[in-house]
């Protein structure tokens, strides 16, 4: 069993238990601008150059104009190149970030900040999902640097590529408290669990906005927060008596001698 937690507001929790689904933002609604987002550097080397505006030709089937070797060293003298070359890589990563969505769980359910920022500050709660039941989750690397990516290197290779994969993986180590799992989903991939039944494309606050569908199986946990109000654990309570979810266990948070908090037995 690997069971994993995802922090909710007071509305989001009951959202999450009455539906079984969870939202998959795109990845570009990360709160932080450097987060899934690469640093581009472009090195003053005109014979690199060289030879990625050759991949770059034959990568889109056309044949080198003549004067394609005195464009580029106009070009590099002024360095609108260098500028061109990154411009064009960062508008690939754009357009491609556009089409992954993203699934964010933590491995910690009793983090004080956590409950602060994502569980409306100890009003809301947290559910244990068991992942083994869904698919493999990816532990977030934490990092003063981000993710360096040379616009003159191979785009297309395998090591340019696990370096792009990577910018997804690895957040500023100033997140390191939320010791995160998460996985990045493509709408192609979305798109074929859809058809499985296993996710589904639906408004959501005037966006179209995709969800994956839970196996009840897989909701193993729901932890109530320090301020959650009784109407809320009664309604949670409520939800989880339903058969498919009557395994699910209930704790409540306490506190403790340190700034972690403890968790006790809630019944049912």
């Amino acid at each position: 069993m690997n069971i994993l937690y995802k922090y909710c507001d007071q509305l989001g929790i009951v959202k999450i238990l009455r539906a079984l689904e969870l939202k998959l933002p795109n990845v570009s609604n990360v709160n932080d601008p450097f987060e899934c987002s690469p640093f581009l550097y472009c090195p003053e080397d005109k014979s690199a150059m060289k030879d990625q505006w050759l991949r770059t030709f034959n990568h889109n089937n056309i044949n080198p104009p003549a004067d394609w070797e005195q464009k580029l060293n106009e070009q590099f003298g002024k360095g609108e190149i260098q500028k061109s070359l990154k411009d064009g890589l960062q508008k690939h990563l754009y357009d491609s970030r556009q089409r992954l969505f993203l699934l964010s769980v933590s491995r910690e359910a009793r983090c004080t900040v956590m409950w602060a920022h994502y569980a409306d500050k100890h009003k809301g709660g947290v559910i244990g999902i068991d992942f083994d039941k869904i698919f493999k989750m990816h532990s977030v690397n934490y990092d003063k640097q981000r993710p360096k990516i040379n616009v003159l290197d191979d785009f297309y290779s395998k090591e340019s590529f696990e370096t792009f994969r990577n910018t997804f993986l690895t957040k500023s180590d100033e997140w390191t408290y939320e010791q995160e799992f998460r996985v990045i989903l493509d709408d192609a991939y979305l798109m074929s669990l859809e058809q499985q039944g296993l996710a589904c494309l639906k408004d959501f606050n005037g966006k179209k906005t995709w969800f994956l569908r839970l196996n009840p199986e897989s909701i193993r946990e729901v932890i109530f927060g320090l301020y959650t109000e009784e109407g809320l654990k009664s309604a949670i309570r409520k939800l989880i008596e339903r058969p498919e979810l009557q395994h699910t266990k209930l704790y409540q948070t306490k506190e403790s001698e340190t700034y972690t908090l403890d968790l006790v037995d809630a019944g049912r």
